[in-house]
């Protein structure tokens, strides 16, 4: 398919509940699970998805005993499918928000470590550019809000760049580094420790992470590699701060943060910055974004905004 009339015939012929079902099947490659969810007779979902090749003139799925195989043109759609329907919806919650006297909607995921400095001068900035933009924040590690990213489900991310989980649909820009530091409790015994003891501290630790794999983990299973210690034994996963200055508080874990929100929550006495507790890290903040999103002018002010704030950004943090 690649004229215009080739292109018009599509327009013609597919229908929001055929992307409905390439979405399903591709998550989940069973007819029979697909058309119960979409609430049609399994006889009636098999139509459909013949009706969908026919339109794509190609074999979407090979069929066999346990169920359906994707080919690759049926991966390139499903993952399309979802997409545009996560447009759609999204299309759906700016039309509300405009008939509600708004401008526009942004859906923004970010990192813990893009919280404290780059969100709150991107929301200013935002608000003074673009008045009445409403912005909905999600929070989480980088492979679920990247996962999201890629699934239309977000509009772009802030946070670390790891390369090696950018996939070719995703695009992305550096703004700089951030240091981050392991802290803990204000009474922890790993602070008054002499330096043989707090290796010994450190074997035998219990930690607080965003994850039990990702940057952060890496970063932290480095510094311990470094003192001949195994990766760290992460017992409680959370991306909250407010979760993990309390529960440091209360516990001999060890948790990472941000080396400035460290400080700051440092001088108020409520967490302690471990001895000789900086990260190496080779992760740049920056921004992550489609490449077709820069059709819409949001993620192009965006873009713009985040430009304009680097220098001043990167001036206060020099390279980790």
């Amino acid at each position: 398919m690649n004229t215009e009339n080739d292109f018009r015939r599509l327009m013609g012929r597919l229908r929001l509940r055929h992307l409905a079902l390439l979405d399903l099947l591709g998550k989940d490659p069973n007819v029979g699970r697909a058309a119960k969810t979409m609430h049609m007779a399994q006889p009636t979902a098999s139509k459909l998805l013949r009706e969908i090749e026919d339109i794509f003139e190609t074999v979407l799925f090979t069929r066999n005993r346990r169920g359906l195989t994707p080919t690759p043109a049926g991966e390139v759609l499903a993952r399309r499918a979802g997409i545009l329907l996560a447009e759609i919806q999204a299309t759906q919650t700016e039309l509300r928000s405009a008939l509600n006297g708004g401008t526009g909607h942004l859906r923004l995921g970010v990192f813990p470590v893009g919280v404290a400095e780059v969100l709150p001068q991107l929301y200013a900035a935002l608000q003074n550019t673009w008045p009445g933009l409403t912005i909905e924040i999600e929070e989480a590690v980088e492979n679920r809000l990247l996962d999201q990213l890629s699934e239309g489900k977000i509009d772009c991310v802030l946070g670390r760049i790891v390369m090696e989980n950018l996939t070719p649909d995703l695009r992305h820009e550096a703004l700089y580094n951030e240091p981050t530091v392991i802290v803990c409790s204000t009474r922890h015994p790993l602070l008054s420790a002499n330096a043989q003891e707090r290796v010994q501290i450190l074997r035998n630790i219990h930690w607080m992470l965003p994850a039990r794999h990702g940057a952060v983990y890496n970063m932290v299973a480095s510094k311990l590699a470094a003192l001949g210690i195994k990766a760290p034994q992460v017992e409680v996963e959370t991306t909250s701060v407010f979760v993990t200055i309390e529960l440091l508080n209360h516990t001999t874990l060890l948790s990472i943060l941000p080396k400035k929100v460290a400080l700051a929550y440092a001088e108020l006495n409520k967490v302690a910055l471990a001895p000789q507790g900086d990260l190496e890290s080779n992760y740049p903040v920056g921004i992550m974004y489609r490449a077709e999103a820069l059709s819409n002018p949001i993620i192009n002010l965006v873009l713009e905004t985040v430009r304009a704030m680097s220098g001043p950004i990167a001036a206060d943090h020099p390279p980790a």
